[in-house]
């Protein structure tokens, strides 16, 4: 007799505050595990309707009875918790993604895939550091083609500092400053997923990438990031990065993946004037040095190899086998 296939409920916070890279995770993770998502989201309706826009099923609130791993990814311990001790409660196994150990740790699975995390002391497993950063699978192709790319062409500059509002106050000047410094090249930036009017950008280009920006990342010669999913991204696919931290819980991944080499280092945009002069002449100067670009490239691969979602989904899979028996045999 086939076993019931096991069923994967995610519990996410997102939103224009929290950002939309914990909905992301969820989406590349369901990807690794070859499911459609269901998804539970602390957040607004802009949030629940992105999530329909990604490909998401919305879960009703007896979601738990049915369902054999709950899957938990919120910034916040207290809302974690709450949702652990519901799926314990219910007899259902329970994993978290954390960001730099922040999270709820009552979990029967712990995973961090911070460059600076190591692994966790007390009763949960954990799977921790840079192997078992939650990235889209496609990242994983987008590193092949990135190795494969032809003939050099005109420069190209993507801008990619998340899914938020921030985006708007930051975009204009920064813009200006790169095509300031580097005539001629091509500046191509994330709308992401807000609601606000987009600003003018002179002769840059605001693109919208419902699949994610793994393609974008490949065929660019630099990318400007902030310290969430897609500074590792760009790592993975080994795309010379400059990053500025959107929020000050960024500053430990950007410092840490700088200190690497991987990245450089802009400062924070609560310093914006300083962040964009920072990130423009870090621009130009990759721009200008191909062996400067050659090493963070290199630096970024060695560091993330992309394929972390393959091997938490490999982990998820025993869990979940092991709680189905558990639930067959009471």
């Amino acid at each position: 007799m086939n076993a019931t296939p096991a069923r994967f409920l995610f519990r996410l916070a997102a939103g224009p505050r929290v950002g939309f890279g914990h909905l992301m995770r969820c989406r590349a993770l369901a990807r690794a595990l070859r499911v459609r998502p269901l998804v539970s989201i602390r957040g607004g309706a802009g949030a629940r309707r992105t999530a329909r826009a990604l490909g998401c099923d919305l879960a009703g609130r007896d979601a738990l009875s049915h369902i054999t791993l709950l899957i938990v990814d919120d910034p916040s311990p207290r809302h974690a918790r709450a949702w652990l001790l519901r799926a314990k409660r219910a007899g259902r196994a329970s994993a978290t993604i954390h960001d730099l150990g922040i999270g709820s740790r009552a979990a029967d699975l712990i995973v961090d895939g911070s460059i600076t995390t190591r692994s966790p002391r007390g009763a949960a497993a954990g799977l921790c550091g840079p192997r078992f950063a939650v990235l889209d699978p496609r990242v994983v192709h987008a590193r092949a083609r990135r190795r494969r790319r032809g003939a050099p062409r005109r420069p190209r500059v993507l801008i990619a500092l998340g899914g938020g509002a921030h985006v708007f106050s930051v975009v204009q000047p920064l813009v200006g400053d790169i095509a300031r410094r580097c005539p001629g090249v091509r500046i191509e930036v994330a709308a992401g997923f807000s609601r606000h009017r987009r600003p003018s950008i002179g002769s840059a280009r605001w693109i919208e990438r419902q699949d994610g920006l793994a393609r974008d990342l490949a065929e660019s010669d630099v990318a400007v990031v902030g310290g969430g999913v897609t500074l590792y991204e760009a790592c993975a696919i080994g795309v010379p990065a400059v990053a500025i931290s959107v929020v000050p819980t960024q500053r430990v991944a950007i410092e840490a993946v700088a200190a690497r080499r991987a990245a450089i280092d802009a400062g924070a945009l609560s310093d914006r004037e300083a962040a964009v002069s920072r990130a423009g002449a870090a621009v130009a100067g990759l721009l200008r040095d191909g062996s400067a670009r050659r090493h963070g490239s290199s630096a970024g691969r060695h560091l993330v190899d992309g394929r972390g979602a393959f091997r938490i989904a490999a982990r998820f899979r025993v869990l979940a086998r092991a709680a189905a028996r558990r639930n067959s045999r009471g």
